[in-house]
């Protein structure tokens, strides 16, 4: 929360939030004013102020809110309990979830990350740095000692979260789903099947997911 947010009613905050995050990709950053945010939330433009000091917090209260941060955050307890498969395939499924559930939010990023280089840092650092961290840590842990000498785990997991990166991107954001439509289901499949044979499983939890 900013300096000048006030803990008011939650679903007016959602609105807001909400409405610029649909104005930001349609018409990006610097195309969308705080009358427009306001016009689409359906309340005064004052009433912005007393959740957010400016534009510039509404930005970045998106891509907190938003993103796949609460996804990581389960990733430990998770480990504790499936297999390799299983956790992969369940963070792969959930993965795409989020980002279906936010395109806009990828839209937005694709198109502004690069207008607030301390936005964009942070963002990395928190969403993506945590989120590549995380899971090489796990995977780490679930590798064979001579996979570990042969496999960077810190690659492994920034190959398989850009696979599923790439993947949304072409089908939902670039219109992949319409000319060349693919399998998601499939697709995540047969991605945790290559990891887990190229990466094999030092150990594996109670239940795996099919």
């Amino acid at each position: 929360m900013t300096s000048r947010e006030v803990p008011v009613r939650r679903d007016r905050r959602e609105d807001i939030l909400q409405a610029s995050l649909n104005l930001f990709a349609e018409k990006g950053f610097h195309g969308t004013s705080m009358r427009d945010i306001a016009k689409a939330a359906d309340i005064t433009e004052g009433l912005i102020y007393h959740y957010f000091a400016s534009k510039r917090d509404l930005f970045t209260a998106i891509i907190e809110e938003y993103s796949f941060l609460p996804l990581l955050r389960t990733l430990p307890d998770l480990a504790g309990q499936l297999d390799l498969r299983g956790l992969l395939l369940v963070l792969a499924r959930g993965f795409f979830d989020v980002l279906r559930q936010n395109t806009q939010l990828t839209r937005l990023l694709l198109q502004e990350v690069q207008v607030f280089p301390e936005e964009k840092e942070a963002f990395f650092a928190d969403a993506v740095g945590e989120s590549i961290s995380e899971l090489a840590q796990i995977l780490e842990g679930r590798m064979s000692e001579r996979v570990r000498t042969q496999v960077d785990p810190q690659v492994a997991s920034r190959l398989f979260f850009n696979a599923l990166l790439a993947f949304f991107v072409e089908q939902e954001i670039l219109g992949g789903k319409h000319l060349l439509p693919a399998d998601e289901k499939v697709y995540i499949e047969h991605l945790v099947e290559m990891f887990v044979k190229r990466l094999g499983s030092g150990k594996s939890g109670p239940r795996p997911v099919a």
